[in-house]
């Protein structure tokens, strides 16, 4: 029975390490550029948006969460570059910023004439003083924001389903559909989220002298809920397509919301939106802040000056709105991606099989991908 209780609690802590705030966006937005073909778009972003980052923890596992024994094969300068760059995508130059903008997004349906830097100014604020006291306010936002989040989504879906036609497929070829889910499964980034936020479960599994099947049945119910969220999410964005075109991607899902429950579900299901936004936020801002101070200026400013300088930037990205983000953010995950999965299915078949080749199949994967682009 405890193991059980075990592999239920670690499944559903796999899953909301992964549920953050682009999660709400980029299956919409996959399901409204699908033209009917929802069935492919869904497979697309189910293999880059829920397969490869349960790779990532799989590989951090069989390194026993020691991110620099994993990143240390690539040379030891990427034990400095690799954290640097992809913190600075994860927290204020990316994903933090985002943050803010789909906060920003959902708060508009309340507050309509809200606009996004005065919003950005006060979250930033909000997140300073909840970063730098370091309270339990996280993890209890953390606790009741899952289930809560769970029951909005499954009403959406339910209400949004009902009495609404399965949109057909359209003439076009499937590919596209099937290009862009996995693209779009690219710019949750979920798989560098894997390589810094799987330390604490991998933690768990360890104290309780659990190892590989554990893993793998938590990781079944945890990818399993990710997967028919997604997929949902998908549905949903081919069927309420004719009326997202000019909704921005930061505001869809609320919209979808608003149709299904009507206007007085609305403030509920946004703040689980804003509440999941901001808690991932603070743990991004705090990631980075620390890895600045600590490794970058060497323990030359405070911890307040750091989270400042943190914020600060993620305040004047967060102007650029989400569209704007997504133009950044998503050419740099589609070179950086398969590399990122090269290096984990290598380090993966070096601790498995031996397999010591990594340098090369990792440029090889980042030439490809940049001649691809070019043709």
């Amino acid at each position: 029975m405890k193991n059980k209780i075990l592999v239920l609690s670690t499944g559903l802590a796999m899953f909301s390490m992964f549920f953050g705030s682009g999660n709400l966006v980029f299956p919409i937005l996959v399901g409204k550029m699908a033209e009917g073909h929802f069935g492919l778009a869904s497979l697309g972003i189910l293999l880059t948006g829920v397969v490869v980052p349960f790779l990532g923890i799989l590989a951090m596992l069989l390194f026993n969460g020691n991110s620099n024994e994993f990143f240390s094969r690539l040379g030891k300068p990427a034990l400095f570059w690799f954290p640097l760059i992809a913190l600075s995508l994860m927290g204020p130059f990316g994903v933090l910023a985002r943050c803010i903008t789909v906060a920003h997004g959902a708060f508009r349906l309340i507050f309509a004439d809200t606009p996004l830097w005065a919003f950005s100014i006060v979250t930033c604020a909000a997140l300073f003083f909840l970063a730098i006291r370091k309270n339990r306010i996280v993890p209890i936002l953390g606790t009741l924001l899952t289930p809560l989040l769970l029951l909005s989504l499954a009403a959406i879906v339910w209400f949004a389903i009902e009495g609404n036609s399965i949109p057909t497929e359209s003439v076009v070829s499937g590919w596209g559909s099937l290009k862009e889910g996995l693209l779009q499964g690219y710019q949750t980034m979920d798989l560098l989220a894997a390589f810094f936020f799987s330390a604490f479960i991998i933690r768990h599994l360890r104290e309780k002298n659990q190892g590989l099947p554990t893993f793998f049945k938590a990781a079944l119910i945890g990818a399993s809920l990710l997967a028919a969220i997604y997929f949902s999410l998908v549905l949903l964005g081919a069927m309420y397509a004719p009326m997202l075109h000019q909704v921005p991607p930061q505001e869809m899902f609320g919209f979808i919301a608003q149709k299904a429950l009507g206007s007085a579900a609305v403030p509920i299901v946004c703040t689980a939106v804003i509440l999941a936004c901001m808690t991932t936020a603070v743990v991004l801002t705090s990631l980075f802040a620390d890895f600045f101070r600590k490794e970058v200026v060497k323990d030359k400013i405070s911890p307040s000056l750091s989270l400042v300088i943190t914020l600060g930037i993620a305040c004047l990205v967060s102007t650029l709105e989400f569209s704007g983000i997504a133009k950044i953010l998503g050419p740099l995950m589609e070179i950086m991606y398969p590399a990122l999965i090269t290096l984990t299915l290598c380090n993966i078949a070096f601790k498995l099989w031996g397999w010591k080749q990594l340098k090369m199949p990792t440029a090889i994967a980042v030439v490809l991908k940049l001649i691809s682009s070019a043709i």
